[in-house]
């Protein structure tokens, strides 16, 4: 009896790693970062061809500890307005000379970002995303359609900018472990672990 407890106490923890090991690190704005853009909703293009969950974190590369990244409402956004942030994010030692401030997405929706120094946000540093719904999971996602191409408009997101995103930008940024690598390392040690017994 106690080793089928331990089983399924191994097999739970698998699960929850799993679902853990789903939340991933975006890089915003890829390779070009957050900085002013060559236009003007450069970064809205880049997030509406990436498929950001509950639970992932942005990773904004800022240029030393005054620069900042303010969350802002959608009025504010269209306005560029950083008179009255719903929160302001600031840069912490990211090693190698670089700062960052890293900003979680607990919630499904859209979130506005513009940058806080003056004049910033005018030159195209400012970013809307969507955050999808746990009903729209990447478990649930998986072997559906992929995502657009960064050619492609983003009905959704032109729907909260309030008119289509007029650039390109670079698809990639997310980083760090997959769930897959994860879930494989777990389900190696749950496969020792039963081996053993």
């Amino acid at each position: 009896m106690a080793s089928r407890a331990a089983l399924l106490l191994c097999a739970s923890m698998v699960l929850a790693a799993a679902a853990a090991a789903e939340a991933r690190d975006f890089a915003v704005g890829g390779n070009y970062g957050w900085k002013a853009q060559p236009r003007p909703d450069a970064l809205t293009k880049w997030a509406s061809a990436l498929r950001f969950q509950v639970g992932d974190n942005l990773v904004f590369k800022l240029d030393g500890a005054a620069d900042s990244v303010l969350e802002v409402t959608r009025d504010d956004f269209n306005r560029c307005s950083t008179a009255a942030p719903l929160a302001t994010h600031k840069a912490v030692a990211a090693g190698a000379g670089g700062s960052a401030a890293t900003v979680p997405l607990p919630r499904s929706g859209p979130y506005y970002f513009v940058g806080g120094a003056p004049g910033s946000c005018q030159k195209g540093e400012r970013l809307l995303l969507i955050v999808l719904s746990e009903k729209h999971s990447r478990a649930h996602l998986r072997g559906l359609a992929p995502a657009p191409t960064p050619e492609a408009e983003s009905p959704l997101a032109a729907s909260f900018v309030g008119g289509p995103a007029a650039a390109l930008a670079p698809a990639n940024g997310a980083a760090g472990r997959t769930g897959a690598q994860l879930l494989l390392g777990a389900a190696t040690v749950l496969g020792a672990l039963l081996v053993g017994w």
